[in-house]
């Protein structure tokens, strides 16, 4: 039986719905990321932390007898190093040695009710409590009230290679308040669902944090069946529409706390659930005007009109947002909210197209596995959420250079 991942707090944390296993593919990562081949040589090192329920105490309660495991992964090797049960205040104690290349990470895993929970990354010689500690929690397939708290629409120049399609890329953010992680009933089950435009079939999932396989269409709509722990978590997909649709038309169905659209024309109009112009932007060079609105009740149309023919075309970066399935667009829009106003020059390795291509190559070679393994796929999803980290800290690093 398969076991579902979710992240153990926003640190490092991404979803799947898929087994856990050792973590391979991201050498793959390690090397794009310029990893030194030097050797650790045996350095002694320790992560110590907690498994923790939930409580009525801010530190939660410990979860005795749960079986956590030690994982490294590197360039050269990867896999479950080492694995005991909490102790019956819920505390676990790992001492290791470092071997092999220096750039390789560790971290800890644990499962409740069939979902994994793990740690983020670490490197340090010595880490305790903090990051070290997982919350777990019980699961429950009946409803849970999943706030949408944010939705945000990033609509595209038509492609300019064709100019009969633009992309539509989607990302909602969803808080669980409660205690439980939601999971599906079921095979056929789903844990979040929204109508998308008339006509659209598909959707290419992108970098949030629910496994792609996890996302699907059915009668219209996207669906996910990927669990949903307490606190935000994000879902983001694309899709086509035809260039020559006007107006384009989206439907929010529950209420949104915050509602943004980003058009790239400068001609564009968005109106509906109380939408206001904000002050257009400029990212890499190019222009989007920029629509926001908050709580934003539920039965509203959001209309999109834009000028015929679309302002512009799809540059090499917008193709790359195609392929690697809108995570530039969701980079740009996290560096958007720390204020990126305007493009900045790059530096040598400080190319976010460049690690766009990254994920776009590994998204490429995963595609061409038929049959991949759960331990690949868990692997692919570790390193493509690592790569989008990297585009997400470059694109804020340039918000910040004078």
């Amino acid at each position: 039986m398969s076991t579902p991942f979710v992240g153990a707090n926003a640190q490092g944390s991404f979803s799947r719905a898929g087994g856990l296993w050792p973590l391979a593919r991201l050498a793959f990562l390690l090397l794009l990321a310029g990893s030194s081949p030097l050797q650790a040589q045996g350095e002694a090192r320790s992560i110590a932390g907690r498994v923790l329920l939930p409580g009525a105490t801010r530190a939660g309660l410990p979860v005795a007898g749960a079986w956590v495991t030690l994982h490294r992964v590197g360039p050269d090797a990867a896999g479950p190093i080492d694995s005991m049960r909490t102790s019956r205040d819920g505390r676990y104690d790992f001492r290791y040695k470092a071997t092999g290349d220096t750039s390789a990470i560790y971290f800890v895993s644990t499962s409740r009710g069939g979902v994994a929970y793990f740690t983020p990354p670490v490197r340090e010689r010595a880490v305790r409590d903090g990051i070290a500690e997982i919350q777990v929690h019980d699961t429950t397939s009946a409803p849970l009230a999943i706030r949408t708290v944010g939705r945000h629409l990033i609509i595209t120049a038509p492609d300019s290679a064709t100019r009969t399609t633009r992309t539509v890329v989607e990302i909602y953010e969803l808080s669980n308040d409660s205690s439980r992680t939601r999971v599906a009933a079921g095979a056929s089950g789903f844990t979040f669902d929204a109508v998308l435009p008339t006509g659209v079939t598909e959707v290419t999932p992108g970098p949030g944090d629910v496994s792609p396989e996890a996302i699907r269409v059915v009668d219209g709509r996207v669906r996910v069946n990927a669990p949903i722990s307490p606190g935000v978590r994000q879902i983001a997909f694309s899709y086509e529409v035809p260039a020559n649709r006007d107006p384009l038309e989206f439907l929010v169905e529950s209420p949104v706390a915050l509602l943004e659209v980003l058009v790239e024309s400068p001609e564009a109009i968005a109106s509906g659930g109380r939408l206001v112009a904000d002050a257009p932007v400029q990212i890499e060079g190019r222009p989007f005007k920029r629509f926001e609105a908050k709580e934003v009740a539920a039965a509203q149309t959001i209309t999109v009109t834009l000028p015929a023919g679309g302002a512009g075309g799809t540059n090499r970066v917008m193709l790359i947002v195609a392929l690697v399935g809108g995570a530039l667009a969701l980079a740009l829009l996290l560096a958007l909210r720390r204020s990126l106003t305007a493009p900045r020059t790059r530096r040598s390795g400080d190319d976010a197209e460049a690690i766009a291509l990254e994920i776009a190559t590994l998204d490429a070679a995963f595609e061409r596995r038929s049959t991949p393994t759960e331990g690949e796929r868990t692997e692919y999803e570790l390193a493509r959420r690592q790569l989008k980290d990297r585009l997400d800290d470059v694109l804020a690093n340039r918000s910040t250079r004078p």
